[in-house]
């Protein structure tokens, strides 16, 4: 008898649609229920590490609101290659501004 053991280095973003890899409101919803993603994913494709930056380190206008100041704050507290996601009051704001919509 022999066992399979799959890792999966994966909290969503990288199972994405492209397109929604570059909005950052479906970004910070993934992120928000995952509660962390890895390196791995976020290194996996220009537009999720271009996404990544832009949510860490710049302020952002999104549909014509300047919502002014970093998404995410650094939390290094697990271990690698997971990092736990922390959202800044700001892209709290950026949520509640933009509700999900609820399909049936």
């Amino acid at each position: 008898m022999s066992a399979v053991i799959v890792c999966s280095f994966s909290a969503g973003l990288d199972d994405m649609r492209r397109a929604d890899q570059t909005d950052p409101v479906k970004v910070l919803r993934v992120l928000e229920r995952s509660g962390r993603f890895s390196v791995f994913e976020a290194t996996a494709n220009d537009a999720v590490a271009r996404m990544m930056t832009r949510l860490y380190h710049k302020a952002l206008i999104y549909r014509g609101k300047n919502y002014g100041g970093p998404m995410l704050k650094q939390d290094q507290s697990m271990s690698f290659p997971w990092t736990k996601v922390v959202l800044t009051d700001v892209a709290k704001q950026l949520l509640a501004d933009h509700p999900e919509k609820v399909t049936s």
